[in-house]
């Protein structure tokens, strides 16, 4: 008997991994506010704005159930969900950030 594997679209490669990219930008962020579907994120004035435009770049390009806004002026990220059922996917992305994070940024 033969057995069919699902076939799933590919996702681009995220360059540094997703879980590296979020350690490396949680290192300089100084506070993660977690709730309501949403993680906010405000980064001090070291944080890679090259690695933050491009994990945003990233995140839009093979993760549309994201929604992302990030204010330069203030260095806050917000992301959100719309969908309860990629509640895990915010985590993951919670769980990293605060692997990394400052005890005050936590």
């Amino acid at each position: 008997m033969l057995q069919l594997a699902k076939l799933r679209p590919e996702r681009p490669a995220h360059p540094l991994g997703g879980v590296d990219r979020y350690r490396r930008l949680g290192e300089t962020a100084v506070s993660i506010q977690d709730g309501d579907a949403r993680l906010v994120i405000t980064f001090d004035a070291d944080v890679d704005v090259g690695l933050l435009h491009e994990t945003i770049a990233v995140e839009r390009g093979c993760c549309s159930f994201f929604t992302l806004d990030y204010d330069a002026s203030t260095r806050r990220l917000s992301i959100g969900i719309d969908d309860p059922a990629r509640a895990d996917a915010l985590a993951a992305l919670l769980s990293a950030l605060r692997d990394s994070a400052p005890a005050s940024g936590r």
